[in-house]
């Protein structure tokens, strides 16, 4: 369980940044990150006093200016894809193009035999950033789930519910019940990296841990899983920034 709050900072050079208090029951310690809409985050335990915190911040002025200057920018998904038109599916990756139409609602649809996705927007919403979000969504959803099944299939696997999220920080999940959930960025991946993904949650229907029986099961499921993560991890800082801003 954790409630939020906010506090301003003021940086030296006199820009006022906003620290995101996530105040949490049973933590002991005080700690700082940059979250992937690079707001400072600071998690503290429940009965940790303002002025404590103010003090701690302080202190660590100099690492989150750091962090602040090194971390990727926040970038709208229309401004990703004009420079990197590519989403992947069910183990391709098509060229995108974007559509302003006078259509009332939004879809897809698959051109050039099949090489490329249309995505068609109504050019009269009020967001389009919001808009062009949720079809991608939409697009990933319906990817992902064939991509999932088929995996399944393979390894003679059952999952239950499959959901496609806008998680926070974490590429995805798989439940004690067997649901497994994504996160829609996943189709701005190399189609072996969503893969990687996927087979990682279909593994832990198995092994709902990261033990080594998990590890293991894993490699047999993806053999170069240990270069797909270190290909994940390099693309993930920048990769889970897209799309923010519609939020």
């Amino acid at each position: 369980m954790s409630t939020c709050d906010t506090l301003a900072l003021t940086l030296s050079d006199g820009q006022t940044v906003a620290v995101e208090v996530r105040r949490r029951k049973g933590a002991r310690n005080l700690r700082l990150s940059l979250g992937h809409r690079n707001q400072v985050v600071a998690s503290i335990p429940a009965r940790c006093g303002r002025r404590e915190l103010s003090s701690f911040i302080e202190k660590h002025k100099v690492w989150i200016e750091a962090q602040l200057m090194s971390a990727p920018p926040v970038r709208r998904l229309m401004d990703w894809l004009k420079t990197s038109p590519l989403l992947s599916g069910s183990g391709d990756r098509f060229t995108v193009r974007v559509e302003w139409t006078d259509r009332v609602r939004s879809d897809y649809i698959f051109d050039h035999g099949g090489s490329e996705i249309c995505l068609r927007l109504p050019k009269l919403v009020d967001d389009r950033e919001a808009a062009l979000v949720q079809l991608v969504r939409r697009f990933a959803q319906d990817a992902m789930h064939c991509r999932t099944a088929y995996h399944a299939k393979r390894l003679g696997l059952d999952f239950g519910k499959l959901t496609v999220r806008d998680q926070s920080s974490r590429w995805g999940s798989c439940s004690s019940n067997r649901d497994i959930s994504l996160n829609w960025r996943l189709v701005l991946l190399e189609p072996e990296l969503q893969d990687y993904v996927i087979l990682h949650e279909l593994a832990h229907l198995t092994e709902l841990n990261h033990s080594k029986r998990f590890w293991s099961l894993l490699e047999t499921y993806d053999p170069h899983r240990k270069a797909h993560e270190a290909r994940l991890d390099a693309y993930t800082a920048e990769i889970m920034r897209v799309g923010r801003q519609a939020e």
